[in-house]
C-alpha cells in the first residue's frame, strides 16, 4: 500500500478514545448462546477487560520521509502516522519519539505534531464565531417574525376579498373574472399585457423580469391593502414568499429560459470536479488516480475548468442584455435625467457596482466567516490536516474578499480559494459597467475598447503561459494557478465573449432567421470545438509555443460555444438542447446556484476532515460520494439563498428608485 500511495498510517482514532472505557464483559442472559446471525460477528469484534492504567489520546504526526536510494523512495513522501499514547504526553515530547526513530535506509523529519483529544480551539473564545451567532439568532428573529407577519396579512387580505365577494353576490350577478383566494394560494391576475403571481406577502413575480431576479415590483390598486416601506422591508424576510419565488416555474417571455440549464449544469459539474480534487487528497490509494488520469473518460473531470468560462459568458452575456434592453425601455432615466452625461455615467456606474456589491455581498460575507470558524476547528480537532490554511489566511486577509480583489495578490494568501472566481467577476463586471455605459453614447469607441481589451487578454496569457513554459496537460489542470489560471487579465476573454452574445440578443430582439444548413453547420462546429476542448489533451504533449496558443485560445472558444447554444436556443433553432435547458424543474436549481457555489466546498470540507481513516476508493464510491454531497450542498444552499441572499433582492427593489407600491 506504500507504494500504491498510502500516505496515511493513522491506527484508529475510535479505538484510541474507546480505550478510556471501561469494558467489562456483559453477563448473558441468552442461555441459548445469543443470535445465529451475529454470533460470530460479536465474538470477532467483542472487546473485554479494563482499559489502561492512564487516559489516552490520538496524535497524529506529520514526517516527511526521504532517502538516498531512488528504487526504494523515488520521491520525498509525506506520511501521516497516527500514534495512542497516553493523554499526558505532549506534543513536543510525541515529535521527539517520533524522531529519534532510526531506519536503516530512511531518513524522517518530523514536520507536525497535532491531538484532536488536546483541542486547543473553543468556538466561545472566537470573536468570528460570536459574530455570527449573533447574525445567525438576529436573521432567525426577522425570518420567524416577518413569516408570523406575512401569513397575518393573507389571512386579512383573504377576508377583504371574501366580504368583497359576498357584497358583489348581493348587488349584481358575480363577475367571471374575479379569483378568491381561499386556500392561501398564489392569486394570479392579468394587468397591461403581464401576468403576475401575487403572493400573500405582498411580493409578485412578474414574469417579464429577468431570471436573475427573485421578485418584481408591481403597480397597486384602491382593493389592496398598502404598506409601509418598513413593513415591506420586514416582509423581505418571509420564508413562504421567498420559498415561493425560487420554486417559481415560470420565467418572462423576453428573457433567455436557457440560461437556467447552462448555470445548473455547470454548477454540478464544479461540484463533480471539485469532489474528486478533495477525495483524492485523503485516499490510501492515490496512486490510483495516476492510472484514472490515462482513462478517456476521465478528461470530463479534468475538463471541469471550463465549467468556469461558461459562468463567466453568462454573467456577460446577462449583463450586457440586460442593460441595453432596460436602457431602450428609458428606465435608466429616473438616475440620469436632467443631469450631464459624465455625471449621470458616474452615477449609472455606482449605482450598478452599489447594487451588485449588496446583493452578492451578503451570503459571501457570511460562509466567509463559516470557512474561517470551521477551519480553525478543523486545524485543531481533525485527524486529517486541513486541505488549505484558511485558518491562518481569513482573519488576515479576508477585507480582499470583501472588496473583490483577492486575486490581485498571492494564491497564498488567499482566504477561500474558490472565491476567486467572484473576484474576477466582480472585476470584470465593473469593466463592462463602464463600457456598457460608454456604448449608449459612444458605441463604436466602446466596441473598439472591447475589441482591446479581448485581444491583450489573448496575447497575455499566451505570453505568461510561454515565458513560464506552462504545459496544460491531463495530469493537472490547476498548474501555474497563481499566474494563469486565477488572474484576471488572462481570464476576461469569455466575459467579453459573453457581452457580445447579449448585445446580439438584443439587437435581433431574440429573432434571427437562418437556413436549417446553416444551423446544422453551427452545431456541428460547436460541437466539436466542445468535444476537442474536453478530450483533445487526452494522450497528446504539447509543446511550449503550442501550449501558449491552446491557453490563449481555450477558454473563449468555449465561451464562444456557449454563445451559440444561447443564440441558437433563444431563436428557434435549438431543438431538444432547448428543451433541456430551458426546463422548468431546473429553475429553483439556477436560482440558488450562488449559494450552492458557496457551500459546496464547505460540505465536501466537512466530510473529508470528519474521517478518522482514508478512504479506499473507486468509481463508484466517488461517484456516490458526489450525489451526495450535491444534495447536501443544494439543501444549504436553499437555506441560505432563504435567509441572506433573497431578502436582499426583495429590499433592493423596494428601495429601487423605479420603486412601485407592492400589493398583498
Amino acid at each position: 500500500m506504500f507504494y500504491w500511495g498510502n500516505n496515511y498510517w493513522t491506527g484508529s482514532a475510535e479505538l484510541c478514545q474507546v480505550l478510556n472505557e471501561q469494558h467489562a464483559p456483559a453477563p448473558r442472559h441468552n442461555k441459548s448462546g445469543g443470535s445465529q446471525i451475529f454470533n460470530e460477528w460479536r465474538s470477532d469484534v467483542s472487546m473485554s477487560g479494563l482499559g489502561p492504567p492512564f487516559d489516552t489520546a490520538f496524535y497524529t504526526v506529520r514526517v516527511s520521509v526521504t532517502s538516498n536510494l531512488q528504487e526504494i523512495v523515488k520521491t520525498r513522501r509525506t506520511l501521516h502516522l497516527g500514534l495512542c499514547l497516553p493523554y499526558s504526553c505532549s506534543r513536543e515530547s510525541v515529535g521527539a519519539l517520533v524522531g529519534a526513530a532510526h531506519a536503516p535506509l530512511l531518513r524522517q523529519a518530523v514536520v507536525a505534531v497535532r491531538s484532536p483529544q488536546h483541542g486547543g480551539y473553543s468556538y466561545l473564545h472566537d470573536p468570528t464565531f460570536l459574530v455570527l451567532l449573533g447574525v445567525c439568532s438576529g436573521v432567525a428573529v426577522l425570518l420567524i417574525t416577518a413569516t408570523a407577519y406575512d401569513m397575518r396579512l393573507a389571512r386579512a387580505v383573504r377576508r377583504q376579498r371574501q366580504r368583497a365577494a359576498n357584497l358583489s353576490s348581493v348587488d349584481s350577478s358575480p363577475r367571471a373574472d374575479l379569483k378568491l383566494d381561499l386556500n392561501g394560494l398564489d392569486d394570479i391576475k392579468v394587468a397591461n399585457g403581464k401576468k403576475m403571481y401575487n403572493v400573500n406577502n405582498n411580493i409578485a413575480i412578474n414574469s417579464n423580469t429577468s431570471e436573475e431576479r427573485l421578485t418584481a415590483e408591481t403597480a397597486s390598486n384602491h382593493e389592496e391593502l398598502k404598506l409601509s416601506v418598513w413593513s415591506q422591508l420586514l416582509l423581505s424576510f418571509s420564508m413562504k414568499a421567498n420559498v415561493l419565488q425560487i420554486f417559481d416555474q415560470s420565467v418572462g417571455a423576453d428573457t433567455v429560459p436557457v440560461v437556467h440549464g447552462l448555470r445548473s449544469l455547470s454548477m454540478v459539474w464544479v461540484i463533480f470536479g471539485h469532489t474528486c480534487i478533495v477525495v483524492f487528497k485523503y485516499a490510501d490509494n492515490t496512486a490510483l488516480r495516476a492510472i484514472l488520469e490515462k482513462s478517456f473518460w476521465f478528461q470530463l473531470i479534468l475538463s471541469a475548468v471550463y465549467s468556469v468560462d461558461t459562468f463567466f459568458c453568462l454573467g456577460g452575456m446577462l449583463v450586457s442584455f440586460l442593460y441595453f434592453r432596460t436602457n431602450s425601455k428609458g428606465k435608466l432615466d429616473l438616475l440620469t435625467k436632467g443631469r450631464h452625461k459624465l455625471t449621470s455615467g458616474v452615477l449609472q456606474f455606482l449605482g450598478l457596482m452599489g447594487y451588485r456589491f449588496a446583493r452578492l455581498t451578503a451570503p459571501y460575507l457570511f460562509m466567509l466567516g463559516v470557512v474561517e470558524v470551521t477551519m480553525k476547528w478543523f486545524a485543531h480537532n481533525a485527524v486529517f490536516e486541513p486541505p488549505a490554511l484558511d485558518h491562518e489566511t481569513c482573519p488576515h486577509y479576508w477585507w480582499r474578499n470583501l472588496l473583490y480583489i483577492n486575486t490581485l495578490f498571492p494564491v497564498e494568501q488567499m482566504c477561500m480559494l474558490w472565491s476567486w472566481y467572484l473576484s474576477d467577476d466582480t472585476q470584470f463586471y465593473a469593466v463592462s459597467a463602464i463600457l456598457l455605459i460608454l456604448a449608449t453614447s459612444h458605441f463604436k469607441l466602446s466596441v473598439s475598447l472591447t475589441g482591446v481589451f479581448f485581444i491583450s487578454s489573448l496575447f497575455t496569457t499566451g505570453y505568461v503561459s510561454w515565458s513560464n513554459e506552462h504545459v496544460p496537460n491531463s495530469e493537472d489542470p490547476f498548474t501555474q494557478f497563481d499566474k494563469i489560471y486565477d488572474k484576471p487579465w488572462t481570464r476576461l476573454g469569455p466575459y467579453l465573449v459573453g457581452m457580445a452574445t447579449g448585445w446580439i440578443l438584443f439587437k435581433t430582439n431574440l429573432k434571427i432567421r437562418m437556413g436549417k444548413v446553416w444551423a446544422c453547420v453551427g452545431w456541428v462546429v460547436c460541437t466539436a470545438t466542445l468535444l476537442f476542448l474536453i478530450f483533445g489533451l487526452y494522450q497528446t504533449e504539447l509543446g511550449v509555443a503550442a501550449a501558449a496558443i491552446y491557453s490563449a485560445l481555450s477558454h473563449s472558444l468555449w465561451a464562444a460555444c456557449i454563445g451559440w447554444i444561447i443564440i441558437a436556443c433563444s431563436t428557434g433553432y435549438g431543438g431538444w438542447v432547448r428543451t433541456l435547458l430551458s426546463a422548468p424543474v431546473l429553475y429553483p436549481f439556477s436560482r440558488v446556484t450562488y449559494c450552492a457555489y458557496l457551500v459546496h466546498p464547505v460540505v465536501l470540507r466537512y466530510v473529508a476532515m470528519h474521517l478518522t481513516h482514508p478512504i479506499h476508493l473507486g468509481e463508484l464510491l466517488v461517484f456516490v460520494l458526489f450525489l451526495g454531497l450535491t444534495v447536501i450542498s443544494y439543501a444549504l444552499a436553499f437555506v441560505i439563498s432563504v435567509a441572506f441572499e433573497a431578502p436582499i433582492v426583495t429590499m433592493l427593489k423596494i428601495l429601487s428608485p423605479q420603486k412601485k407600491p407592492h400589493r398583498v
